[in-house]
């Protein structure tokens, strides 16, 4: 099937190591319960459906014309233990996007080997991946595997049963993919970064942060800063009693000025959440300044994965990490926001 829109195949790479024979992948994805929606499929369905949003207010910002006319497109890394997908766009300003899924809890059956220690790299373009988890989707069970498509390309085969009136009938779909030789696929990775001086839960309903910097980008504003700091408790109260009990409480405030007016909201008592932090936060403020264009972005992309849990990641002079935990333990999606530099 040709993809949507007509988009052209991305120029195909010679496969590394002894050939394509040297690298097999298959896996099995069902349904888990009865509940519409309740699939793996759908999972990585609404994770791609985040990444193309991103990519297309990147569009709007010029990187399709940075890109020369190729198809947006993000990375598979695969690997015995998960499957991370990558959308690079922004990436020349430390801007990107990754998602992890642990490959116990995406599949059902999963085989993957090669001679880079079973690790595979691929390139797919976004708009056909997401076609073909969009067809898969209410499918009992979709098998994928690495092959060679009808004109000898590699390509990342799809079969599924789709029900019908009189009988389910059988799917098959092609998502053209480049393999990406070695060396490209090590310097592909996720920005080192230290530990954080604050990890804050945010608000279940990320549309009132959205809507702040809406409301910010309305009166010609560029940037926001973004302050964290720790709240302390009343002296002499229950509360202060107990402050040493738990992991504590935290305000985020964000405020963006422009000449005419300046735009601030605080989101008061949110959750530290100290897990896999070694040092304590500190006591006084951090504070970052942001594209606030990129961070709205972000924003109205990561509520379509209906996450269990947001958490903000504030590393001062470095960038905000925007982690959302993905339902069912499925795994997180992970932006990543550099500070601008003035």
């Amino acid at each position: 099937l040709k993809p949507p829109g007509g988009a052209p195949r991305p120029p195909a790479a010679p496969l590394p190591g002894a050939g394509f024979g040297a690298m097999k992948f298959k896996a099995v994805m069902e349904i888990d319960g009865v509940s519409p929606g309740s699939g793996s499929q759908y999972m990585v369905l609404h994770v791609l459906t985040a990444l193309q949003r991103l990519d297309r207010a990147a569009d709007r910002r010029g990187s399709a014309a940075q890109r020369g006319g190729t198809p947006a497109s993000v990375v598979l890394k695969l690997t015995p233990e998960a499957v991370a997908i990558c959308h690079r766009g922004g990436a020349d300003e430390g801007s990107q996007t990754w998602s992890h899924l642990p490959s116990a809890k995406l599949f059902q059956e999963y085989r993957i080997e090669s001679k880079r220690q079973n690790k595979i790299d691929l390139e797919a373009p976004i708009a056909n991946l997401v076609h073909v988890f969009h067809s898969c989707a209410t499918s009992d069970r979709t098998t994928v595997r690495l092959a060679n498509g009808r004109d000898g390309r590699p390509i990342l085969g799809f079969e599924f049963n789709l029900a019908g009136n009189v009988a389910d009938h059988r799917v098959e779909q092609e998502v053209p993919v480049r393999v990406i030789p070695e060396a490209e696929a090590e310097s592909i990775s996720e920005p080192a970064l230290p530990e954080p001086e604050y990890q804050i839960e945010l608000p279940p309903n990320l549309h009132r942060l959205k809507n702040v910097m809406d409301k910010m980008r309305s009166v010609g504003a560029q940037y926001v800063q973004v302050e964290a700091a720790q709240e302390r408790p009343a002296t002499g109260t229950a509360g202060a009693a107990a402050s040493g009990a738990g992991a504590g409480r935290a305000w985020l405030k964000l405020s963006a000025d422009t000449e005419l007016v300046t735009i601030a909201s605080t989101f008061p008592s949110l959750s530290l959440v100290m897990e896999g932090k070694k040092s304590p936060s500190p006591e006084g403020p951090v504070r970052l300044l942001l594209s606030l264009r990129r961070l709205a972005e972000v924003l109205a992309a990561i509520p379509q994965l209906n996450a269990e849990a947001h958490i903000a990641c504030v590393l001062q002079g470095r960038a905000l990490v925007l982690y959302a935990l993905l339902p069912g333990s499925l795994g997180s999606l992970i932006s990543y926001t550099p500070v601008v530099l003035m």
